[in-house]
């Protein structure tokens, strides 16, 4: 017992000497904490690599970490590791290497780690440490660090992974490497999920994930970055399905209208008789400005597509300039006769003349025939209409009138002479998506990994119901179709008290297919906070589009404002929440596209950052952050640098405020009274939070 005071004491001497010096930015994840002789000021040690495997087996996941530090000291030097463990982690098995030697350590339990952690935050007046109360700590002595040199310390445990209905999460907490001194040069993540039962959906609500469905139970996630400091623990769900189609419910409940979001994905597919077959046809501008560099690639993405189609579906070519001429006049089917045709029909295609689109795209749909197969149209265009028909309206009333298949029209913008409001409107009003692409852009890359993605159509015109719950403003408008590999993403608003059980109906060629997802309740996982901003991105993109396509009318503007500063959102109205030096960071600020926008401009450099802005917005599958000195994100809150103050979004300026002295006995009981607001709190010294229906001002 007394050897165990002496240890904690004499780590805790180390602890707070070496912040006091040179503080707060020796952070890794873990995090090494340097002993230094008495007087003496260490270099803050910094973080080379950081490197992350996971191998998730039926729930059981086992974290491996691999680390090199670097100490930018000229003597060897000692210190203790630490390690924040995930949350509610159930860890049976933790060990840890430095070169091939076990190094013995131990788990402190969350009241013991909230004390270190409290204990360091009254000594150097600094919160940032509050994210971690309520977690575990693993902690161990390290020696030596070499002079100037390195140190590679290999970290594994293992934890059972826990289900709320049919989603499992797993955590890892990458957030500590926001302290590293510098930016950390290469970190990277990779998942291995293997389960008895398929694997249906995957998503990742804190990180742009590669995602690889390998077999019906096994999947690899990955998720890499460099020069970069996280500031966001790596969150992802994966749900169990033994269905075709597997469905997933989230939901979290805000003051007055709850937020949910649908995941529905394709189970493994690998047998091509799963797969329906579709109608393609290619429609491709080859007008005078399309020559050199981007008639060479279009012709290349097109002889891609030409080679991947499968021998049952059915294809053509439309080629334009001021005319249209067809590889067949109607679709024919993909064998090795008609593909050998036309390759050899893009070959002779020649760049001339002007664009004709409005003939060109009433043809295309013209020869798309009666029958089960979805119909897909790739339009490729850099220029605007400048031969017969030219008029937007005209135009878009031609279109829709010609669609009565209702085929799927996939738009690639090149350049910045198109007519955005055009493309995205033929894109949108015929149930498909622009692309933009610039001059300076692979744009065969472009064209065949998009293709890609819709290649392999499995269940197309999709419906989704709910029971249980009324839904609205629901993002998409327009359902697509679910394609092998790929992730449906529905998110919205809702009321009521469910349970709910959602169905998703669709075709199989002619055949109508329904999966059910039952008895799901709301509101029960807090880590969904995610979700309102999640769903402001997307809400924010329709009315941008609304703006862009119909006038500016005041309730929309209105809207985006309210939004964009609720959840620190940069819009072409509110760019002033970022200086003018981060403004070129984010298109949708950048100085052109907010006159562009203001101005109802559809075509230039300024148009072409607005539409792909929106169609980002429309598209975003993670909660919008934006690098910015004026704000800052904690989970579901967003903070502004308000007179010396990080300010709540939630907080009404000139409402009541309690008042509380950082550091104080009151904050301290603050924070055990209310440990759900610690991790705000970490934010700043500074702050006002609304919490519960309080506005807390914090003052130092």
């Amino acid at each position: 017992m007394k050897n165990s005071f002496q240890l904690k004491t004499f780590f805790l001497i180390i602890f707070f000497t070496l912040f006091c010096l040179i503080g707060a930015n020796l952070f890794a994840d873990g995090f090494i904490i340097p002993k230094p002789k008495p007087g003496e000021k260490i270099p803050p040690l910094t973080v080379k690599y950081h490197r992350v495997n996971v191998d998730i087996i039926n729930q059981v996941a086992k974290t491996s970490i691999d680390q090199v530090f670097i100490n930018n000291h000229n003597r060897d030097i000692e210190g203790i590791f630490i390690f924040p463990l995930p949350e509610k982690a159930a860890i049976s098995e933790f060990s840890m290497y430095i070169g091939e030697r076990k190094i013995e350590g131990e788990i402190l339990d969350k009241d013991q780690a909230r004390r270190i952690y409290e204990d360091i935050v009254r000594r150097l007046k600094d919160p940032a440490l509050l994210e971690y109360i309520g977690r575990n700590m693993f902690r161990a002595r390290v020696y030596p660090i070499p002079a100037r040199g390195e140190k590679r310390i290999k970290l594994s445990y293992t934890e059972i992974l826990k289900a709320e209905q049919n989603l499992v999460r797993y955590i890892y907490p990458l957030n500590t490497e926001r302290f590293s001194f510098h930016p950390i040069k290469e970190v990277s993540i990779t998942a291995k999920i293997n389960s008895k039962v398929p694997i249906s959906n995957i998503y990742s609500s804190s990180h742009k994930v590669s995602i690889r469905k390998e077999e019906k139970g096994k999947a690899r996630v990955s998720f890499e970055a460099a020069n970069i400091k996280p500031d966001k623990d790596f969150i992802l769900y994966y749900s169990l399905s033994q269905d075709d189609i597997g469905l997933s419910f989230m939901s979290w409940e805000g003051p007055e209208d709850g937020y949910f979001m649908l995941l529905a994905s394709p189970s493994y597919v690998s047998r091509k008789e799963k797969i329906i077959n579709k109608n393609l046809i290619f429609v491709l501008d080859s007008s005078g400005s399309m020559s050199g560099r981007k008639i060479r690639q279009a012709k290349e993405a097109v002889r891609f597509v030409i080679n991947h189609l499968d021998e049952k579906d059915k294809f053509s070519i439309v080629d334009f300039d001021d005319g249209v001429d067809v590889f067949a006049s109607e679709i024919v089917p993909a064998n090795s006769e008609n593909i050998k045709k036309a390759l050899f029909f893009v070959d002779e295609i020649e760049d001339s003349g002007g664009t004709n689109i409005n003939d060109a795209l009433i043809q295309a749909l013209k020869m798309i025939e009666v029958g089960e197969r979805p119909s897909y149209i790739l339009f490729l265009t850099d220029g605007l209409p400048t031969v017969g028909i030219t008029g937007t309206a005209k135009i878009l009333k031609n279109i829709i009138g010609a669609n009565k298949l209702k085929s799927r029209v996939f738009v690639f913008g090149v350049g910045n002479d198109v007519n955005t409001e055009l493309l995205d409107r033929i894109s949108s009003e015929n149930r498909g998506t622009s692309v933009y692409v610039s001059e300076n852009d692979n744009l065969e890359v472009a064209i065949s990994s998009y293709y890609e993605k819709i290649s392999s159509p499995l269940l197309s015109d999709i419906e989704i119901d709910f029971t249980g719950i009324k839904v609205k403003d629901t993002y998409p408008r327009m359902l697509p179709d679910l394609f092998k590999g790929s992730q449906l993403l529905q998110i919205g608003r809702h009321k009521g008290e469910g349970p709910v059980t959602v169905t998703l109906s669709g075709k199989v060629g002619k055949k109508e297919r329904s999966f059910v997802l039952k008895n799901q309740k709301l509101g029960i996982e807090k880590s969904y906070n995610f979700l309102p901003r999640l769903w402001a991105a997307r809400r924010i993109g329709y009315l941008l589009e609304e703006i862009r396509f119909h006038g500016s009318k005041r309730e929309l503007v209105d809207e985006v404002k309210k939004l964009g500063l609720k959840f620190g959102i940069v819009t072409p109205y509110t760019s002033f929440l970022v200086t003018e030096k981060e403004r070129h960071a984010h298109d949708a600020a950048a100085p052109e596209a907010t006159r562009a926008f203001a101005e109802g401009k559809v075509t230039g450099v300024g148009a072409v950052k607005i539409a792909k802005a929106t169609q980002r917005f429309k598209a975003e599958e993670q909660a919008v952050r934006v690098e910015s000195q004026m704000i800052k994100y904690k989970e579901d809150k967003t903070f502004y640098l308000k007179n010396g103050f990080w300010a709540d979004s939630d907080y009404e300026e000139g409402s009541a405020v309690k008042e509380i002295l950082f550091n104080s006995e009151q904050y301290f009981r603050l924070l055990s009274e209310k440990p759900g607001i610690a991790k705000y709190l970490s934010v700043a010294v500074n702050i006002i939070v609304r919490y519960e229906g309080v506005n807390y001002k914090i003052i130092e």
